[in-house]
């Protein structure tokens, strides 16, 4: 009987803890810390058509850490949000370049003028 009477104690309070669950404390890692949003305008030679916007956007969304590109043949630009630490310019070149176009200018912009072109 006293063994049904410790076992329904421990049931009833959740062995000890009266039944509150903590949470771990939230770990941020140094990598997490260090890693910021940033925003691109590439100048790009050689763009003619839709066909080639949908050609830049695919082979620079295709580089780890990029978030978003929107490409503009009219204009001549590529705009680009990456995340900082995790991709390059070099690498962004390198895929233009694999693609038959040629990086003729990168320029910093703020984030937010990136945003309201999407």
């Amino acid at each position: 009987m006293r063994i049904l009477i410790v076992i329904s104690f421990f049931l009833v309070f959740g062995c000890g803890n009266g039944g509150v669950k903590k949470s771990a404390p939230e770990v941020k890692t140094p990598v997490a810390e260090n890693l910021k949003v940033v925003a691109l305008e590439l100048s790009i030679q050689g763009m003619s058509c839709n066909g080639c916007e949908q050609t830049i956007q695919s082979a620079l969304g295709s580089i780890e850490g990029v978030k978003h590109v929107k490409a503009n043949f009219k204009e001549g630009k590529a705009y680009v949000e990456y995340l900082s630490g995790t991709s390059d310019t070099i690498r962004m070149k390198q895929a233009l370049t694999a693609s038959g176009y040629v990086l003729a200018n990168i320029k910093s912009i703020p984030l937010d003028s990136i945003r309201s072109k999407q």
